[in-house]
């Protein structure tokens, strides 16, 4: 038994620009996936939690919305979620992806680096996909260039390509790959004593129904093409345990939201083949959550300007 005294937990906020990697690194830390994963922009919409408890210490980390510019309302809104989380944060955790080089570390990353300082925070700069650099070499005078920015630590990472649910991203193991061990312990050097704010089995606080509406807008993401996905929205209306021929499964029930008629074909697919494909997958990844089998119900809805119904938006946790 952990005495309270002895105990150590601290709040990481995970920014960066859209596509940095943070809901990868995320998931590959506390060995679970909890935050959605696409090559496309923007795919994270609100702020999901992930907890690591090791030994005394307890991270729980925060995976943001990228940080964009957009004049958009909604691609504002997802910018305030993502500041207030870094607000509330012991340790910010920025990525930078180092793939492109020195545009890297560009005036956007420096201001989010200058707003946590001024915040009087602890400042980790994750410097991701070094492994795409065609030297070491390379790496260095790059490094150099962030001399003048008075971070705590900065810590590079190869590209992390396992899936949370693969063997090798499991615990202590997965960490390893990629540099992220030691991202954890730079991470553990910073943050306060104190209680934790978790029960130590626990890796999320994401209620399970928006857990699961997330897992099908994942697929959608994936499946679908052009500016389609960034129209979608899921709501989880019903999760219950049934019986059938074969034993126990959870029934859910889903509505897949878009804003226009003419999306619906296009989600539906030719003989609703796009809608099946984005149900199996999203199935499929329902039943490593639940742990046993799953039956989805999923259905399109035409919801014109959902993207600004706040009862909708909330519901999606936005």
């Amino acid at each position: 038994m952990i005495s309270m005294d002895d105990m150590r937990c601290g709040l990481v906020a995970l920014v960066g620009l859209p596509n940095a990697g943070k809901s990868t690194l995320m998931n590959a830390i506390v060995g679970e996936k909890v935050g959605i994963i696409s090559n496309k922009p923007n795919t994270t919409r609100i702020t999901v939690r992930g907890v690591l408890t090791e030994g005394v210490n307890q991270l729980v980390f925060m995976d943001t919305p990228g940080w964009n510019r957009s004049a958009k309302a909604f691609d504002r809104r997802l910018v305030q979620q993502a500041a207030g989380a870094a607000a509330e944060a012991d340790i910010v955790a920025i990525l930078a992806d180092i793939g492109g080089g020195a545009a890297a570390f560009g005036p956007d990353v420096r201001e989010l680096v200058d707003q946590a300082k001024q915040r009087q925070q602890k400042v980790v700069l994750v410097v991701t996909k070094i492994d795409k650099l065609k030297s070491k070499e390379a790496l260095l005078p790059l490094l150099g260039k962030l001399n003048d920015w008075n971070v705590d630590a900065v810590v590079p990472l190869a590209a992390i390509k396992a899936d949370p649910h693969d063997g090798q991203a499991k615990g202590a193991n997965a960490r390893k790959v990629s540099g992220v061990e030691r991202l954890v312990g730079e991470l553990v050097k910073l943050i306060p004593d104190g209680p934790w704010l978790f029960p130590p089995e626990q890796v999320t606080d994401i209620p399970l129904k928006l857990r699961l509406a997330e897992l099908t807008r994942e697929q959608a993401m994936r499946q679908l093409h052009q500016e389609l996905p960034y129209q979608i929205g899921v709501i989880t209306e019903s999760v219950e345990e049934v019986e059938d021929d074969d034993g126990n499964v959870t029934l859910i029930h889903q509505q897949l939201l878009v804003s226009k008629e003419q999306h619906k074909p296009m989600v539906l697919g030719n003989r609703g083949q796009m809608l099946k494909k984005i149900g199996t997958f999203s199935r499929l990844e329902m039943q490593k959550v639940v742990g046993e089998r799953v039956r989805l119900e999923l259905h399109v809805k035409v919801a014109e300007k959902w993207l600004e119904r706040e009862q909708w938006l909330r519901e999606m946790g936005v």
